[in-house]
């Protein structure tokens, strides 16, 4: 052995009829290269099981013995590779369910009857009826802010008025103009040093000084069929509800209102827009927005199913929706999900063998705890949601059990070599054989597809080393 070479375990004899073995160096012998290389495929084996579970010391199965299981063990062949330098990327794979996506359950508010349902299946997009309430029309429109108040007074400013500005103009009608940021507009505002009044006409005021109305637990009524009223002067009194608990001049109060960036205003042009709108939808032209007369929607919806049927109350759960585009939903232990970023690469393995490209969507916020099977509460799981890249290579499935490989870890630019390659050394840990037979002891790092980041004095990128095949 030449200075400053490392030696390699020697490893036990087999001997038939229960002899006692012998001890023999890998270097000695005419087998010394059969069981060297026995040695490599175990070590490969045994680090392979270990970095998996986590295991910090690595220990290769049990030799078997007597003549029978050394007949039993064909003799691998070895060859070399070359250390190579690349990325490494260790992944878990998690059982998904190929559909639609996490479904949201849509509320109805305030008074009246469901006399119609949108069916499962129907994509519905802007401006198009989820569902009917006494046998008007509830459409769908886009935005962030639901409507929480009755929209009714000239010049009320917030951004629900923006929701309603924003998707008549996308729906083709003419609204005129509306006033930019920094501009100020004289509109319905709570008087100094008075608490947001609880009626449900147009002299409510959100917190910041805009005007409201009731919210939709104490309004909630159908638009009246009479004219929209206008913004109230003060000392006028403003048409609306009358609050026994706020007084004529506050109800009436007026005054100056900055625009923000988010928000719409309720000019009369826009109010004669929501009358043409009200016309196509066949319910009376008032230019009154009522909470329950629309739905707000992120975007377009696909109905999984129904909650209630023609003829119940309008002011619960009534649809479950869910996106349009098809997507798949893992749960990921509550444990495990803080290595799960949204916008993460993920690969989904399909049915029959094909992949697809995908993307985290989503990571839900709530845990929920999984059976275990014995009526007894399991580990707490997060659902995750998958989006596909390009939609079409899941075209022909609605349904599915796939399986998700998340990236847990990874490497750039380091050296690696094939697991079979490393040896078990004497002293501890492992090493790499060159070409010519000098071994060096290497320091691993991450394990991913058969491939180890190695690193160590002498291994350098293209450099040949001894493996098995």
């Amino acid at each position: 052995m030449t200075g400053g070479e490392t030696e390699p375990i020697p490893v036990a004899k087999a001997l038939p009829d229960g002899d006692v073995p012998t001890v023999e160096s890998e270097r000695g012998g005419a087998h010394a290269a059969p069981r060297k290389r026995r040695r490599r495929i175990r070590t490969a084996v045994a680090l392979t099981v270990l970095t998996l579970t986590g295991a910090g010391v690595a220990a290769s199965a049990p030799w078997k013995s007597g003549a029978d299981a050394a007949q039993a063990e064909p003799e691998p062949e070895t060859r070399t590779v070359k250390v190579v330098r690349t990325d490494l990327t260790d992944t878990r794979t998690l059982d998904g369910v190929l559909g639609y996506g996490t479904s949201r359950t849509l509320n109805g508010i305030g008074n009246g009857t469901v006399t119609w349902l949108a069916a499962s299946g129907t994509t519905v997009s802007r401006g198009e009826s989820l569902y009917r309430v006494d046998d008007r029309p509830v459409p769908a429109l886009y935005g962030n802010v639901p409507m929480y108040r009755r929209l009714e007074a000239l010049n009320t400013v917030g951004r629900d008025v923006r929701v309603i500005a924003d998707n008549l103009r996308a729906l083709g009608y003419d609204i005129g103009r509306q006033p930019g940021p920094g501009e100020t507009v004289t509109g319905p505002v709570a008087p100094t040093g008075t608490e947001r009044p609880s009626g449900t006409g147009p002299s409510g005021t959100e917190q910041d000084g805009r005007a409201g109305g009731g919210t939709p637990a104490e309004g909630g009524q159908r638009p009246s069929s009479g004219p929209s009223v206008a913004a109230p002067q003060p000392g006028t009194g403003d048409g609306g509800d009358t609050d026994s608990n706020t007084s004529s001049e506050q109800r009436s109060a007026t005054g100056p209102i900055k625009i923000r960036s988010e928000d719409g205003v309720l000019t009369r042009s826009l109010i004669d827009a929501v009358k043409r709108w009200q016309t196509d939808l066949g319910v009376p032209a008032t230019g009154v927005i009522e909470p329950g007369d629309v739905v707000v929607l992120k975007g377009a919806v696909r109905v999984e199913g129904a909650e209630v049927q023609p003829g119940d109350p309008a002011d619960g759960p009534l649809l479950r929706t869910t996106p349009t585009s098809k997507a798949v939903t893992v749960d990921v232990s509550a444990s495990e999900v803080g290595a799960v970023k949204k916008g993460d690469a993920v690969t989904v393995r399909l049915p029959g063998g094909e992949s697809a490209a995908a993307e985290v969507a989503s990571i839900g916020s709530s845990a929920k705890s999984s059976s275990s099977g014995q009526g007894l509460p399991g580990e707490l799981r997060v659902t995750v949601t998958v989006a596909f890249k390009d939609p079409g290579r899941v075209s022909g499935l609605n349904s599915a059990p796939v399986q998700v490989e998340f990236g847990s870890e990874s490497r750039s630019n380091v050296l690696a070599v094939p697991l079979t390659a490393l040896l078990a050394l004497r002293e501890g840990g492992y090493g790499l054989e060159l070409v010519g037979g000098r071994l060096v002891a290497v320091e691993t790092g991450l394990i991913a597809r058969g491939m180890v980041e190695v690193s160590g004095d002498g291994i350098t990128e293209g450099a040949r080393v001894v493996t098995a095949s």
